[in-house]
């Protein structure tokens, strides 16, 4: 079965902690190869392509573009430029996984969809959470009745804030327009609890910003003063209809938690998904039956060992193993629910969603 030639460009910590490892595993696996690495400081990714085996690095997307012929283009830029690269790769014939969000706007999303469609190309779009054997495995017990009929749910999809983060990386741009904790973080909320209850039908939202500036506390950039000129705190209030409501948190203030990282009730009982952000790493599924009165921990399977699911993912779905999940539509309704999260909180009204997947 063909391995898939992967071009990826940008190549800053996410690339590095999860795209490129998860690439060279896959090369290992016989399903994917690395052939070029891109990113607009050239040394970035000379030192990519030393690491991870690349054959060729460029500072400029339309020479990789133009130069090496590949099948998949995993586009892992910073937010703002989720569109014009990810345009620019399905413009040039080439499937594209982008990180999240696609886009910035619900137009600038529909425009990639399209594009994809009118040349027969796939678009795949992070987060990669439908696709986690643990979100999987509560939409089955969803399915089968486990908890009786959905009433609500409640959902964590926050932290500190990415300049508390030690890593090598001037966090700035996360306090910019076009970016923030929603477009950030609640976008892994939103993939998790639409995979298990489909698509929001209606939005609510508060939103403002708790401090005008932050300081970095760990990295390289450690001191550096940034201003805040987007709301870095929002809590999102969703209906999925059937008086089914959840509400999901979206901010940079949250230092820990020993609360669920998601908790969603029904008429028959309770599923818990545990996990304490910055206390301990990993995750457990518990189940509460009304009907027994008493808790249970529910085994789920463990994920491939592959650090990127949703390039692997995406990989497995072009040569031909499974379907697409992570389509470019489940991507544009995130895309609609976050961009019009900000004019409901604006606006102090709830809004309609009227993208589906």
């Amino acid at each position: 079965m063909k391995r898939i030639r992967i071009g990826l460009v940008g190549c800053g910590t996410i690339a590095n902690v999860m795209h490129l490892p998860g690439i060279a595993t896959m090369r290992e696996m016989g399903k994917a190869d690395l052939v070029a690495v891109c990113d607009t400081i050239p040394e970035k990714a000379r030192e990519a392509a030393e690491k991870f085996g690349a054959p060729r690095h460029f500072g400029d997307l339309d020479a990789m573009l133009r130069e090496v012929d590949f099948d998949l283009l995993v586009n892992n830029t910073p937010i703002p430029s989720h569109f014009p690269v990810s345009m620019a790769a399905l413009a040039a014939g080439r499937h594209v996984y982008t990180q999240k969000p696609m886009a910035t706007t619900l137009d600038e999303a529909t425009r990639l969809v399209d594009e994809a469609k009118r040349r027969g190309l796939s678009l795949a779009v992070a987060p990669e959470h439908p696709t986690r054997p643990m979100i999987r495995k509560i939409r089955q017990m969803i399915d089968d009745g486990a908890i009786g009929k959905v009433t609500f749910a409640k959902i964590l999809s926050s932290h500190n804030g990415p300049e508390t983060h030690d890593v090598p990386r001037d966090s700035t741009w996360f306090y910019k327009p076009d970016s923030g904790p929603i477009l950030d973080m609640g976008v892994h909320g939103l993939s998790q609890i639409t995979a298990v209850l489909g698509p929001v039908r209606r939005l609510a939202c508060f939103s403002g910003k708790s401090q005008p500036t932050r300081v970095t506390t760990a990295g390289p950039f450690k001191g550096k003063v940034i201003p805040v000129e987007v709301d870095d705190n929002s809590l999102l209030m969703l209906d999925f209809g059937d008086s089914r409501f959840a509400y999901l948190d979206s901010t940079y203030c949250m230092p820990a938690t020993r609360g669920p990282q998601t908790e969603i009730y029904g008429t028959a009982g309770t599923l818990s998904v545990t996990q304490s952000l910055g206390v301990s790493p990993g995750a457990t599924l518990h189940h509460y039956s009304i009907a027994k009165k008493e808790w249970r921990e529910v085994p789920v399977e463990a994920p491939p060992p592959v650090k990127d699911l949703g390039v692997l993912h995406m990989v497995e779905s072009l040569r031909g193993e499974h379907d697409l999940i992570l389509t470019g539509e489940r991507g544009r309704h995130l895309v609609e629910i976050m961009t019009r999260a900000v004019e409901a909180a604006r606006s102090g009204a709830s809004v309609s969603i009227t993208s589906t997947f």
